[in-house]
């Protein structure tokens, strides 16, 4: 395989199959934006992060997130509110739930609650 210049944190890997073709397989990180800490217009604070476009946003004191999809600059669509959260206020804290909690959603482990009717 020839080198090649890839963006910061894209990796590749050659798969062989059995019948002897080569294939490339590029993949690169999620996007992530945060933690930050921000302020309403009534003085309460929350932090907020960002991974892979799912925004989490902890308010002081709350023992739940709320999770929406954008960035944490743009707009924001509400997904769950009332996702909970047993770590201490912080930055840190929310970006290590959010990071797994995003994961465990897109593999499929964290199924979201549906109701199903005849």
């Amino acid at each position: 395989m020839l080198p090649s210049m890839l963006p910061p944190g894209v990796t590749s890997q050659e798969f062989i199959y059995r019948n002897g073709r080569k294939q490339v397989i590029y993949s690169a990180p999620y996007p992530s934006e945060g933690p930050i800490l921000v302020r309403d217009t009534l003085g309460r604070q929350a932090y907020m992060f960002m991974y892979a476009h799912f925004v989490f946003t902890w308010a002081e004191g709350a023992v739940d997130v709320q999770v929406s999809h954008g960035t944490l600059a743009g707009p924001k669509m509400p997904l769950w509110q009332g996702v909970k959260i047993s770590s201490s206020w912080s930055g840190p804290a929310l970006a290590e739930f959010g990071k797994a909690w995003a994961l465990d959603q897109m593999t499929g482990t964290r199924a979201s609650q549906a109701i199903v009717t005849d």
